[in-house]
């Protein structure tokens, strides 16, 4: 009885510890797996890490265009100054409408009425005296400056022209063309980056496979991505220039602006 209820026992405790051991190789392999999955690969190969920085660059015309006209009028008071100005600065809109440019592309950018003064020499004493002293002159009120500015947007992708903003501005009265700025509009510089993302995904998967290809590798998956800000210009401006009514306007050409972007891409490589 005794040795049979030995044996019974005996055989309890083999199955609990076949059971024990089965388990313990269960949590090995399921850490061994969890392990594995963590570095990216279940196979047991090792895999290598390689960044590559990808580049694409594009050069692009721009599509927008301002330009600031500029009405200066001196009369004797500030009335005389602002009526005179005004007049002549109607005449400049609606010129520059009559082209076919839209109310909502005009903008002011200033306008100010400011006193001018000149220096007057007090007596004929103070004419021989060189260099003449600062007392023999004194500030004259001569008149008033009234300056208006305005800057017409120009979409030069349909077909508007800021040479003939120019022309219509000066021969309407105009004496100023006070700057003139190309840029590329916000949908098209959009447009452009989600080529220039594409075209530099490829540089940088295109320079993986040469490097895994000299080292006898493959390219097998990624590992993380990252778009590192590109280059945008902003407006490109020219100088301000003076304009005489009587002169002709020189044609302006805006040269193409070079824009760039670049991703930081991390490769999986294995044999």
């Amino acid at each position: 009885m005794v040795n049979r209820m030995s044996k019974r026992m005996m055989g309890i405790t083999g199955i609990g510890i076949v059971f024990a051991l089965l388990a313990f190789m269960a949590v090995q392999y399921t850490a061994m797996d969890a392990k594995a999955e963590e570095q990216g690969n279940t196979k047991g190969v090792e895999r290598i890490e390689l960044s590559v920085m990808g580049n694409a660059t594009e050069m692009i015309k721009p599509d927008r265009a301002g330009v600031s006209v500029v009405v200066e009028v001196q009369e004797k008071t500030a009335g005389e100054a602002a009526r005179k100005n005004a007049e002549i600065m109607n005449h400049v809109i609606e010129a520059i409408k009559a082209i076919g440019i839209r109310e909502e592309q005009i903008s002011t950018d200033y306008y100010t009425i400011y006193p001018v003064y000149e220096p007057r020499s007090k007596g004929e004493a103070c004419i021989t005296i060189y260099p003449p002293s600062p007392e023999c002159f004194e500030q004259v009120l001569v008149g008033y400056k009234a300056v208006n500015s305005i800057t017409v947007r120009v979409e030069l992708d349909k077909a508007q022209d800021i040479g003939r903003v120019i022309d219509a501005a000066v021969s309407a009265g105009a004496n100023r063309v006070y700057g003139v700025s190309f840029f590329i509009s916000q949908e098209r510089l959009d447009a452009a980056k989600a080529s220039l993302l594409d075209k530099a995904a490829k540089d940088a998967r295109s320079k993986a496979e040469s490097v895994a290809k000299a080292l006898n590798l493959n390219v097998v998956g990624v590992k993380s991505v990252d778009i590192i800000d590109g280059y945008y210009p902003g407006p490109i401006y020219y100088s301000p220039v003076r304009v005489d009514m009587a002169e002709a306007t020189t044609p302006i050409i805006p040269s193409e602006q070079s824009i760039s972007a670049s991703v930081q891409v991390v490769f999986w490589l294995e044999q």
